[in-house]
C-alpha cells in the first residue's frame, strides 16, 4: 500500500450507522390510520388487528396503544375517515347556490377507487360485529350516516327559514332521513341482494336527481 493510499484511508471517518427517522406523534398517528383504513378496505375488518397493523407500520403494539385506548377506538377513528372520504359536507362557498344544487352536492357520494366495494362489505362486518363493539357500531353511525342527515336536515332548516320549504321546522331531522333514504336506497337490500341494487355512478346520479326533484315538488310552498 503506498503513502498516499494510507494518508487517504487516515483521512477517511468511519462510515457510522444512520438512525431511524424519527416521527412526531402527529405524523405516526397518521401512518397508523391510514394504514389500518387501506388494511380494512381491503382485507375486511377481522384481519385489522393491532399486531397486523403494527407490523405493517413497523412499530410496537404499546406504540399504537399510546395513540389509540383500544382496538374498538383505532377502528372508529379509521371508520370515520372513510365517512369523510365517502360522504360530503356542506359547501360552504355555494350557501348561495339553488337548493337543488346544495342537496345534490351533499347526497353525491364521492367515488373512491380505494375502496371500490368495501363500503358494502365494512357494513356487513359492522353489523356482524355490533353485539362484540356496540360503541363502535354507533361510532360509525355518528360520522357516518347520521352525519350526512345532519348536513342535509341544516341545509332544509336554512330553506324554511327563507320560505323554500313548506316544511315544520321540527320536522326537518325526519325529512332529511327520508330524502336520505330517497336518493340513497335501502342498505339491507343491499346486502341481501346486491346484483340487484349495487348500480353504477350514473344511475345512482339518476335517482338522486328525482329523489330530489320529487321531495322538493311536495315540501315547496304551495
Amino acid at each position: 500500500m503506498t503513502d498516499s493510499a494510507q494518508s487517504d484511508d487516515a483521512q477517511t471517518p468511519p462510515r457510522r450507522r444512520g438512525r431511524p427517522v424519527q416521527m412526531d406523534h402527529k405524523t405516526r398517528e397518521e401512518l397508523v390510520l391510514s394504514t389500518a383504513t387501506q388494511m380494512i378496505a381491503e382485507r375486511g375488518l377481522e384481519e385489522a388487528s393491532v399486531a397486523a397493523i403494527a407490523r405493517q407500520v413497523h412499530m410496537s403494539k404499546r406504540t399504537i396503544y399510546t395513540m389509540f385506548d383500544s382496538r374498538e377506538a383505532l377502528l372508529g377513528a379509521c371508520f370515520a375517515r372513510i365517512g369523510q372520504r365517502i360522504f360530503r359536507s356542506r359547501d360552504t362557498e355555494n350557501l348561495d347556490a339553488p337548493l337543488e344544487e346544495r342537496l345534490r352536492h351533499l347526497l353525491t357520494l364521492n367515488e373512491e377507487p380505494t375502496l371500490n366495494e368495501a363500503p358494502l362489505e365494512l357494513l356487513r362486518a359492522v353489523i356482524t360485529s355490533a353485539p362484540t363493539y356496540p360503541k363502535l357500531a354507533c361510532s360509525i353511525l355518528e360520522s357516518g350516516a347520521l352525519a350526512l342527515r345532519n348536513h342535509i336536515a341544516r341545509e332544509l332548516s336554512e330553506a324554511v327559514e327563507k320560505g323554500e320549504l313548506a316544511l315544520d321546522p321540527a320536522d326537518c331531522d325526519s325529512a332529511a332521513e327520508m330524502l336520505m333514504d330517497m336518493c340513497l336506497g335501502n342498505g339491507i337490500h343491499k346486502l341481501l341482494d346486491p346484483e340487484r341494487f349495487c348500480s353504477s355512478p350514473e344511475l345512482r346520479a339518476i335517482r338522486r336527481d328525482r329523489a330530489i326533484t320529487l321531495f322538493l315538488d311536495g315540501a315547496r310552498p304551495r
